[in-house]
């Protein structure tokens, strides 16, 4: 089934990067990655610094592993140069710090589904490397943690290798509680050090007259998803336990 999965993925691949972007389908079919020398859409901009000069440049290209709480309660990542240029000017923020006190159930039940939507393409930021935000969804990027056994499985399975980029049994499993604490707290990390909303790259990167994104932007800052974003962002809470099922 995976070997199946992996031509039929190629085969897609070939025919959406001749697809162009738009509102509804950011990344065609899900698989396209930016033009070359993009950052395919990265949200913060910064993975993809041009140091150096003339023809002998060095594009830095960052990518993080998710924030990860210490003993002290502040969150800690560490980010890595694919370029290998040996510079820092784009270097993202590695901690430690305290992230933002936002809500979790108006995440679950409001900005995760948008971000599914919007963001969460294999060739978006549905990959573990390559973007300073990163999403896990269902059918696309799963989280690399070992789940029960089910699906017609005899053992426990490892849920990024089975369930990444499948709709098919462990690809469409729930969320596991793994998966939630990380995309919160990617999303939520965007607010260190911004006093307005507004100024965030989670909005003003996809928004509309905002920064490059390559290209891709999703809402208007009058659109209802822009609204709801900036909501929770400004602390807006839920009032009651989420559920997200079938998110």
């Amino acid at each position: 089934m995976k070997t199946i999965t992996s031509i039929v993925a190629a085969i897609a691949l070939i025919a959406a990067c001749g697809d162009a972007a738009t509102k509804d389908d950011p990344c065609p079919r899900g698989l396209c990655t930016g033009p070359s020398g993009d950052d395919g859409g990265g949200v913060t901009g910064d993975g993809g610094t041009t140091t150096g000069d003339g023809g002998g440049a060095c594009r830095e290209s960052w990518g993080c592993t998710a924030w990860a709480k210490n003993a002290q309660g502040q969150y800690t990542r560490t980010c890595t140069d694919a370029a290998m240029c040996g510079t820092t000017n784009g270097k993202p923020n590695e901690g430690p710090l305290s992230l933002p006190d936002l809500d979790m159930d108006f995440y679950k039940c409001k900005v995760e589904p948008i971000v599914d939507r919007g963001c969460a393409f294999l060739g978006c930021h549905g990959t573990e490397a390559g973007r300073v935000y990163k999403v896990y969804a269902r059918a696309r990027l799963r989280r690399k943690e070992t789940v029960p056994a089910m699906c017609l499985q005899t053992s426990p399975q490892d849920l990024q290798e089975m369930g990444s980029g499948t709709t098919m049994c462990d690809g469409w499993l729930p969320h596991t509680t793994g998966e939630w604490q990380e995309n919160f707290d990617n999303a939520r990390a965007f607010m260190v050090g911004v006093a307005n909303p507004d100024d965030c790259e989670l909005l003003s990167q996809p928004v509309i007259g905002g920064k490059n994104h390559t290209g891709v932007h999703l809402f208007a800052k009058t659109d209802a998803d822009y609204t709801t974003i900036r909501q929770w962002l400004s602390g807006t809470k839920l009032g009651s336990t989420c559920n997200p099922d079938p998110n």
